[in-house]
């Protein structure tokens, strides 16, 4: 069988928003491409071996240059879906000429304690924080409005400890937590792909804007007012240190704008609402650090 050349191979879900967008952006940006659809029934019709950077996906024997590889959460079988993205991640890191994605970290976890160390090591300002695997002194934790809570690893939403079940049976079931200081301004996402950065200013009241139906997302200039030069320094550190090309870094800010403060950074996040308040640059930046300009 003979195997066909690509510049870019993208494996993911249809019904993942994220995935399609850089399908569509690398057909609007005339990229050689495959996409091998892991919500399709034969999705886990994936071999290779070490003779050559070849992959047989289902009838077609692939020599891709790069590969965007992402796990679908939306829709399919999460059986299908994990056995499509392992036999795919240990092809591509088998073969160290193929560009991925966080090739430096992949398999690794994305440790938030380390993390959060590391960026106060960086400069960053980080929240008063406290790690707690017994959650019952929550019951009577002093100022519960003014705490919140979220999981030591995991991405489970953030809660304010006043505003939720501090039952003995709700607190014991609970995963070890971070108790932090609740903070009272903005909102900021920065993605850092290829070393750019892209800021954004998330409009909410809610003390998750992923509980927000009708959060608004709004692009901002880096440098700027807010991710000035030294906050970006500090950025570009913290990502060298970790070893990613793609991440987001989430910041919330004290009064209004001011002083960011480092919540957690997230290894390959969602993008497309960013993407979108971007014009598609986000999808373009990864583009270009798989396949070039």
């Amino acid at each position: 069988m003979t195997d066909v050349a690509t510049e870019l191979l993208i494996v993911g879900g249809e019904s993942d928003p994220n995935t399609q967008r850089i399908v569509d952006q690398a057909h609007l940006r005339g990229k050689d491409y495959v996409f091998w659809d892991t919500d399709r029934p034969d999705a886990r019709q994936i071999a290779w071996d070490f003779q050559s950077p070849v992959i047989d996906l289902g009838g077609d024997s692939i020599r891709p240059q790069s590969v965007f590889l992402r796990y679908n959460v939306f829709q399919g079988d999460p059986a299908q879906n994990h056995a499509a993205f392992d036999a795919v991640e240990s092809f591509a890191l088998a073969w160290p000429e193929i560009r991925l994605l966080n090739r430096a970290v992949a398999g690794d976890s994305n440790n938030k304690s380390r993390n959060l160390r590391r960026a106060k090591d960086c400069g960053f300002r980080i929240p008063e924080s406290l790690v707690l695997g017994d959650l019952s002194p929550l019951a009577t934790v002093p100022d519960p409005h003014q705490r919140i809570i979220k999981p030591l690893a995991g991405g489970d939403h953030t809660l304010v400890i006043g505003e939720m079940d501090r039952t003995p049976e709700r607190l014991a079931a609970l995963v070890p937590q971070f108790v932090q200081e609740k903070l009272a301004g903005e909102n900021l996402r920065v993605f850092s792909i290829g070393g750019e950065l892209f800021a954004f200013h998330l409009s909410t009241t809610a003390i998750d804007y992923r509980t927000d139906q009708n959060v608004q997302v709004f692009a901002m200039e880096v440098p700027g007012d807010v991710i000035d030069s030294e906050l970006t320094e500090r950025i570009g550190q913290l990502v060298g240190t970790i070893g990613f090309d793609y991440c987001a870094l989430d910041f919330r800010c004290q009064h209004d704008f001011e002083t960011p403060v480092f919540l957690e950074i997230n290894s390959f996040p969602m993008f497309v609402a960013f993407d979108d308040a971007a014009e598609n640059r986000l999808a373009d930046a990864m583009l270009r650090v798989l396949t070039g300009p």
